[in-house]
């Protein structure tokens, strides 16, 4: 996916497309995944859309959700949901910092031609 040790630098225009990539992908799981926990919501306890979207959003980013949980079904989603969200967190910021850490630790390592290493 990315330039190999023996490849030049990727050049910034190329390499900000990367990251809208990057961002385009990030964004795209989010959506997903904050849709199918209001999904989640609306089945085990009956919240309306926005109640829902709420809560999947507070639970993803470690808030806790605004609405107190009433079943045993959603209370074992909630937990769920959790659990799986900070991982779905942690692959997230994985996508988005993979391009900029890797063009970082590739700048240090690219292979010099003989001639430039002389001088």
């Amino acid at each position: 996916m990315f330039e190999r040790r023996h490849q030049p630098l990727l050049p910034v225009p190329l390499f900000v497309a990367r990251m809208g990539k990057s961002l385009v992908i990030a964004v795209a799981i989010d959506v997903v995944f904050l849709f199918a926990g209001a999904l989640g919501f609306r089945q085990f306890e009956g919240l309306d859309w926005p109640d829902a979207l709420l809560n999947a959003g507070l639970v993803v980013t470690g808030n806790g959700p605004i609405t107190r949980m009433q079943t045993a079904p959603g209370k074992v989603f909630l937990l769920v949901y959790a659990i799986v969200g900070v991982v779905v967190f942690a692959a997230v910021i994985s996508v988005v910092l993979a391009p900029v850490l890797h063009r970082a630790l590739h700048a240090f390592h690219v292979d010099v031609p003989d001639e430039e290493k002389r001088s």
